[in-house]
């Protein structure tokens, strides 16, 4: 109960600030109803910081999909054990 009270102030701000955005009514169907979507995004940042996000969410990706495979291949050599 005291960490509900002391979190209470915390939360009631993040839910005002989540209110004020605006909800999403119109869902895009199509690529071209996603691009202009994305073109409304892009006025609020620069190009070059959706192209970092999105090469730095991707390089991620491809990142742990790569150790993944690493890993799922050590594993059926024998002899190697990957500790897990």
């Amino acid at each position: 109960m005291i960490i509900k009270l002391i979190c209470a102030p915390f939360f009631l701000l993040i839910d005002g600030i989540i209110s004020l955005m605006p909800a999403l009514t119109y869902i895009p169907t199509s690529i071209v109803d996603t691009v202009s979507l994305l073109l409304k995004a892009m006025q609020f940042f620069p190009t070059d910081v959706w192209i970092m996000v999105i090469g730095n969410v991707v390089f991620w990706i491809a990142l742990h999909f790569i150790i993944a495979l690493i890993k799922f291949v050590l594993s059926w050599i024998p002899f190697i054990n990957m500790g897990g």
